[in-house]
């Protein structure tokens, strides 16, 4: 297309129209006008114009779609990476709504529980108090057995856990509004177990040192006798403690109050890792469209180009069509019927100016 130029084209419709030719000698020679006076089929020329625009056209055709070839492809990839992160956002957007509404009904019939007087975590650290506390009182009394040391730490242990546990577990089910056989059991056998147990020791301490005089405990002098009824007082003394302890701690239907706190904390897990992934696949469907956007944009920027390009050549073919008819004309004195029709335009091929989005025919491409 760049062979036909405005002054050419211009110089070319003068010289077709006028009715001579220069020539070596006469200097002008007549000759009939280009296109004759009569035709009306289009002026060769004016064919050769439009020819050439629409081998121009061909060509950029031919370019758009080699351009589209990589572009399309990359399009319906993030086509498919956005409909697939799209597609895991609506999951989890759709678990995290059941986990909120799991959540709601589960914080509803925690906050309709009659809290203990003592919570629970208070509870325990006052249980755990009792043993940490017993345990220089029942290592001094095992040490004075003469066991070893780890039997010492072995038997303190046990009991300074034993008596702390008995007392919670009697603790617990006298508080029980409704007490099953369970319940009835640990009320009777805790304070059985406990009591034999300090009794068969205070017992044996007593006859270990039925011939000595006087003991030495934490620095004040005490005879066997003292030692074992003041074992057995404190001992004792935790093993109440332990059961008021445990008593103000506890749920008047433990049961229903674990399960319900259970049920509670579970749902707000469950909501906070749903709500986590929902965020999470938030944030890749956003990454997703934002790369989609991008690849779009770049396609139809292209084929917006690739368009005025086109209407480019057309407009220039017309162009110069016209500026030919107006040349040969001023150099003529009669009007061809050719002339009188409209002037062609170049013709476009339909086919390249469709920007198809559909990836339907695209492989590992996922539209819904």
């Amino acid at each position: 297309m760049h062979h036909y130029t405005h002054r050419r084209v211009v110089r070319k419709g003068k010289r077709d129209g006028r009715s001579w030719r220069y020539t070596i000698w006469p200097f002008k020679q007549l000759k009939s006008p280009e296109p004759k006076s009569d035709q009306d089929i289009p002026a060769q020329y004016e064919v050769e114009i439009i020819k050439a625009a629409e081998n121009k056209i061909s060509h950029e055709a031919e370019k758009w779609k080699a351009l589209d070839e990589k572009l399309k492809p990359d399009y319906c990839e993030k086509l498919s990476v956005r409909n697939s992160a799209l597609k895991e956002f609506s999951k989890e957007s759709e678990e995290a709504e059941i986990s909120q509404r799991e959540f709601d009904t589960a914080k509803q019939k925690y906050e309709a529980l009659t809290m203990p007087a003592l919570d629970v975590k208070w509870r325990n650290f006052w249980l755990l108090f009792l043993a940490v506390v017993e345990f220089p009182l029942n290592s001094e009394v095992f040490t004075i057995f003469g066991e070893s040391q780890i039997k010492t730490l072995v038997f303190a242990s046990s009991l300074c856990v034993g008596i702390p546990i008995f007392g919670h577990f009697f603790g617990q089910s006298i508080r029980q509004e409704y007490k099953n056989t369970s319940d009835k059991i640990l009320m009777i056998t805790m304070p059985i177990v406990t009591l034999s147990v300090l009794a068969v020791l205070g017992f044996i301490r007593s006859h270990y040192f039925e011939a000595v005089v006087n003991q030495h405990l934490i620095g004040i002098s005490i005879n066997p006798s003292q030692m074992t009824i003041l074992f057995i007082i404190i001992n004792v003394a935790i093993f109440f403690i332990a059961i008021i302890v445990s008593y103000e701690g506890s749920h008047p239907d433990k049961r229903k109050f674990h399960t319900v706190v259970n049920r509670y904390k579970t749902a707000l897990k469950r909501l906070e890792k749903e709500t986590a992934e929902a965020s999470e696949a938030g944030s890749e469907l956003k990454a997703a469209e934002k790369q989609l956007q991008r690849i779009r944009q770049k396609r139809q920027k292209s084929y917006e180009s690739f368009l005025q390009s086109i209407q480019t050549i057309v407009d220039t073919g017309e162009w110069l069509v016209s500026a030919y008819r107006a040349a040969n004309l001023r150099e003529r004195m009669n009007i061809p019927p050719c002339f009188k029709a409209e002037a062609q335009i170049p013709k476009s091929p339909q086919e390249s100016l469709i920007l198809d989005w559909n990836c339907e025919n695209v492989s590992g491409v996922n539209q819904t």
